[in-house]
């Protein structure tokens, strides 16, 4: 329905939800009509937007995890604007450009301009790029609620959200981020904000369960 696909996945100690979304130029950032001063939830967001489906993607400023939502981390782009920068001389950007692919880099303001980056947030880590996965040491971030997104090389758009945190259920680290994007096909995949954040909506109804 709506070009997307669903899929509920579970493993030992994890469980979520992959959106697969075959129409890349159908995704875009939104923000929160209440930006600069708090958050809102992900479905506010998503009914502002006429949106069908919607998961968190940007950090957000949480100074001592007493953040309200309402600044954003980093870098926010949409429509070709920077709309928001920490003044920082280069970001990990996580976005589409004008021909509907996800760039993952690190890059100025001025390189995202000319790369023609439509919608972007800065975060990660990139856990699979230019189709190789990345080297993961360890404990590979912890256990946690994720979530992540990804593309195909035929466009198609992977949005990952993996809850964690509850009894039975501890979430998923990178490598588990990783090896999902990586099963069904990424060739460039990048975690987003996960935590307490880590939610997905489909026609304003919460599908997956949060921290």
């Amino acid at each position: 329905e709506n070009g997307v696909l669903l899929l509920r996945i579970q493993d030992t100690g994890y469980r979520g939800v992959l959106a697969v979304g075959k129409d890349p130029a159908a995704l875009s950032i939104e923000m929160c009509s209440t930006l600069g001063s708090c958050g809102q939830l992900i479905g506010t967001t998503a009914e502002e937007h006429d949106g069908v489906l919607a998961m968190n993607a940007s950090g957000f400023l949480d100074p001592g995890g007493n953040g309200n939502g309402g600044t954003p981390s980093k870098l926010l782009v949409k429509d070709y604007q920077i709309l928001f920068c920490d003044g920082a001389e280069k970001h990990p950007v996580i976005g589409f450009n004008e021909d509907n692919v996800l760039v993952l880099g690190e890059f100025t303001d001025q390189e995202i301009i000319d790369k023609r980056i439509r919608d972007a947030v800065s975060f990660g880590p990139f856990v699979i790029l230019n189709r190789e996965k990345a080297k993961v040491k360890g404990m590979a971030g912890g256990y946690d609620p994720r979530t992540a997104i990804g593309q195909t090389a035929d466009g198609t758009v992977l949005l990952l959200v993996i809850d964690g945190r509850q009894p039975g259920i501890e979430g998923g680290n990178m490598k588990t981020v990783m090896d999902i994007m990586w099963e069904y096909g990424a060739v460039n995949a990048a975690n987003l904000d996960g935590g307490s954040s880590a939610t997905m909506v489909l026609n304003n109804e919460i599908i997956n369960k949060p921290c």
